[in-house]
């Protein structure tokens, strides 16, 4: 195992602020430098990896027990990376604060047009998400902004997005060029993950799915969202292990199931009839409590109350499971169903996925 360190720059805002776009800009000027740099996101599932496969990036998701500690993220850091970007999304949840409590150094985008009052609008977004969520007489007693100072405490560096033209700081403008890239902040990490490689196997895959699986599996034909063409290679056996990524509407439908080689979905209302997953909003979520959970339980306790808001990633790998089933996970004949954003070095250890 290499004890090569690496630079990470931390991404992390509210939605819509540029968090993405910033990440592959820097990506893409970082390769410029030659370096070889990976873009990680705290786990998101479906939620913006496209954008990171269409762009040709090196594509990581971080899973929620990786926050335990520096070590254990660590432990999810591929090796052989000179540098890495790592999106985090704020959220009134305590997974997002259980991100940033691993590191002191963190780049904040900032959409110019809210930079004069960038607090009040952070506690806007987080009110209405809130009450939006919740439907309780004493939904007071929860702090929108329970959070914010613990993140702020850190070395905030403050990057502002859709500017007219630079600004004394780092920026981007509404062309997307980046300006005063070096005044970004990060941090070295010893990345320790070594995935194995299968490149004997034909895979082929279509929509959103972990891009770990291109690493695992170098030969990977990725068929982008074409549906049709991807079931052609289905109908033709063209395979030895198909990925069907998530489509974004669960009305979608697969007109036919193969019995050739292995399959794994990770929309399985393509093929099944599975509700979502619906939470009582009356049962409030201590975070502070939830957050403690992260990271001092053993990963496979129940995080929250069941029926709670966030009772969805009470499950063994602790993925936020959708869809209202047993186990985010499941065999049936030669297709593995997955309900969450099951990485496939889960799959891997769990015997539902073969690596020659």
């Amino acid at each position: 195992m290499s004890d090569r360190m690496a630079d990470l720059y931390v991404i992390a805002s509210i939605p819509n602020q540029g968090k993405t776009t910033t990440a592959i800009l820097l990506e893409k000027m970082l390769k410029s430098e030659g370096k070889r740099v990976a873009c990680l996101q705290a786990i998101k599932g479906k939620y913006d990896v496209h954008r990171y496969l269409s762009d040709n990036c090196n594509h990581y998701s971080i899973p929620l027990e990786a926050t335990k500690s520096r070590e254990q993220f660590e432990q999810w850091l591929p090796e052989g990376y000179d540098a890495f970007t790592l999106e985090i999304t704020y959220g009134i949840h305590a997974s997002a604060a259980a991100y940033i409590d691993l590191f002191s150094n963190i780049n904040e985008i900032v959409a110019n047009e809210f930079s004069a009052d960038w607090k009040r609008h952070v506690a806007n977004h987080m009110t209405e998400i809130r009450d939006r969520c919740w439907d309780s007489p004493e939904i007071t007693k929860i702090d929108p902004m329970w959070h914010w100072n613990r993140i702020h405490a850190r070395n905030v560096i403050r990057v502002l997005t859709k500017t007219s033209g630079p600004v004394d700081g780092p920026c981007i403008d509404t062309t997307k060029q980046f300006y005063n890239p070096e005044r970004l902040t990060r941090e070295e990490v010893t990345p320790r993950m070594k995935l194995p490689k299968d490149r004997k196997k034909r895979v082929i895959a279509v929509g959103s799915f972990p891009a770990e699986y291109w690493d695992i599996y170098p030969n990977l034909k990725w068929f982008r969202f074409d549906f049709a063409g991807f079931m052609d290679a289905l109908r033709r056996k063209q395979y030895d292990l198909a990925v069907i990524g998530a489509a974004g509407s669960d009305a979608m439908k697969l007109s036919m199931r193969s019995d050739h080689g292995s399959v794994v979905c990770y929309q399985p209302t393509m093929y099944l009839d599975i509700p979502r997953r619906k939470a009582n909003p009356s049962l409030l979520t201590d975070f502070p409590a939830m957050l403690s959970r992260i990271k001092h339980a053993p990963v496979g306790t129940p995080l929250v109350e069941d029926g709670a808001l966030f009772s969805a990633y009470n499950n063994r790998y602790w993925v936020y499971d959708w869809y209202d089933s047993k186990e985010p996970v499941w065999k049936d004949g030669n297709m593995v169903f997955c309900t969450g954003w099951v990485l496939p070095q889960y799959l891997i250890r769990d015997g539902f996925l073969e690596v020659n």
